[in-house]
């Protein structure tokens, strides 16, 4: 396999699993804070031995290597304790939204069939209810679960073959899917991460926005700062004045800032431009693309380089725009370390497709998962001759940067025409008076299909569809300008905030 060489990073030494990166780095550096939250610390001593404490206490419950346990809490000083916790246990943590309602519980606790759920005690009554259905035990999550003084058992830990975590897809393309991943593709997507997103050892104030439930906020809030021996910074809630504050007292040096509407909270808070921003190296984020607007706004009031990037549930990352070198607007970059990616015919998804030709991304590497958990005809669709087929259409310019143009099913035919309604978005929130858009297919006896646009404007203006439909017309062609608008308040947005263009077209 023809895989990208490694750009820039810091060597790390090569741990098993993440798990023995935490035990290291409480032996090194014990009293080093290690995650702040709602302004109490806990120190690399105090996580490693709560850990410790909490897989001695699973394994007495009956909890043994392999079975699967969902935590569903939200982000808190303690939640990274047990993560590592259950990882080691041997168990396979299963992150939940606590946000869910019982109803969109219930399918996921039918796909990952959990031995035992840690929970916030406020939860504990909806999973009982669950939990009489399908036979899970309910852990409420207590001091008395890490009150085991005892260290951890070293031949009991984890190995890299084991299964570390089980996270779930955002849906947006229909039902959640469970996509498990081993200890060594853990590893993997972390040393992915360092080679464009290069961090140091020992000094890193990490400030992360996402919850811990998406790929984004585990990896990059719970597992990176702990590969790096760093510091990590955790909000329960997103607030932009608290993510202000917490900037400021504590010299923050890498923000994960996430999708783009925690960007666009932030810059059109009264407080921005009274933050110093000096201390932060870099803001990174994925799940949904960076406008270019936003973007050049961001950079120009900050200093302070938004890092994009390109990668899934089933593995992240895949591309990355790097923090030294050459960034393109628009790009999410090139492949990262570790991955082999192509561009490929969408009819066959075997006709590797030429440069600034538009077909579908395939993907495998060493941090790619191998499969959907409990759903093989959902495996066999998506993972094929050991490609993954992301169902992201995309173009590759003669420079190797990467494209992403929108999601395969997402895509219109408006009079024969192929249209993607992410084109459209860019324009849209290119313009100054709109702060968010989104545009989707609806069928038209006519054409076919035709653009359908939401609209959220910015507090004052009065733009009108009319206009709106004659600012397209400057830079789209026509059967691309939409034939309608709707105008809102504000769009709905996924559990991690995302643009839910799936309740858009109901």
């Amino acid at each position: 396999v023809n895989l990208p060489t490694r750009d820039k990073g810091q060597e790390r030494e090569r741990f098993p699993t993440i798990v023995h990166s935490l035990i290291d780095a409480a032996k090194k550096y014990p009293e080093r804070s290690a995650v702040i939250c709602d302004g109490n610390s806990l120190t690399y001593e105090e996580v490693n031995l709560a850990a410790a404490s909490l897989a001695i206490t699973l394994r007495q419950r009956g909890i043994k290597s392999g079975d699967r346990i969902a935590v569903i809490a939200p982000a808190s000083l303690q939640l990274p304790q047990i993560i590592f916790g259950v990882m080691g246990a041997e168990a396979q943590v299963t992150m939940m939204n606590p946000n869910f309602t019982q109803r969109e519980l219930e399918p996921l606790f039918r796909i990952s069939e959990p031995k035992a759920v840690l929970c916030h005690p406020k939860l504990r009554r909806t999973l009982l209810r669950l939990s009489k259905k399908l036979g899970f035990e309910v852990i409420s999550i207590s001091d008395e679960l890490w009150c085991n003084s005892n260290d951890w058992v070293i031949d009991r830990l984890p190995n890299g073959a084991n299964m570390a975590v089980l996270l779930f897809t955002g849906g947006t393309t229909g039902l959640s899917k469970g996509v498990p991943h081993t200890h060594e593709q853990v590893i993997a997507s972390l040393l992915a991460i360092e080679d464009r997103w290069p961090t140091s050892l020992d000094c890193e104030v990490f400030l992360n926005i996402p919850p811990l439930f998406h790929i984004v906020g585990l990896y990059h809030g719970c597992f990176q700062p702990v590969f790096g021996r760093s510091t990590a910074l955790l909000i329960s809630r997103f607030e932009p004045e608290e993510v202000f504050n917490l900037i400021n007292k504590y010299r923050v040096s890498i923000l994960i800032a996430g999708v783009p509407a925690a960007y666009i909270a932030m810059l059109n808070h009264p407080a921005f431009d009274k933050v110093n921003y000096k201390s932060i190296r870099f803001a990174c984020g994925g799940g949904a693309p960076l406008a270019k607007e936003t973007l050049h706004e961001w950079e120009r009031r900050t200093g302070v380089p938004a890092l994009e990037g390109y990668g899934m549930t089933e593995g992240a990352p895949t591309c990355n725009n790097p923090f030294s070198g050459e960034r393109r607007v628009l790009s999410v970059g090139k492949p990262v370390y570790g991955i082999e990616l192509e561009i490929v015919d969408v009819a066959t998804g075997t006709i590797e497709m030429n440069d600034g030709e538009h077909g579908e991304i395939r993907v495998r590497g060493s941090h790619i998962a191998g499969g959907y958990f409990n759903n093989a005809e959902a495996t066999s669709s998506a993972f094929r001759e050991n490609w993954l087929y992301t169902g992201d259409i995309a173009y590759r310019d003669r420079d190797g940067f990467i494209y992403i143009v929108d999601r395969a099913k997402d895509m219109a035919i408006v009079s024969g025409f192929n249209v993607f309604p992410r084109e459209i978005d860019e324009i849209l929130m290119a313009h100054p008076h709109i702060k968010e858009a989104a545009s989707i297919a609806v069928p038209d006896a006519e054409k076919g299909e035709v653009i359908k646009a939401f609209v959220c404007l910015n507090d004052g203006s009065n733009l009108t569809e009319d206009q709106i439909k004659d600012y397209c017309r400057e830079d789209l062609v026509g059967y691309k300008i939409p034939k309608q608008i709707i105008f809102q308040e504000g769009l709905p947005k996924t559990p991690v905030g995302k643009i839910d263009k799936n309740q858009l077209r109901k």
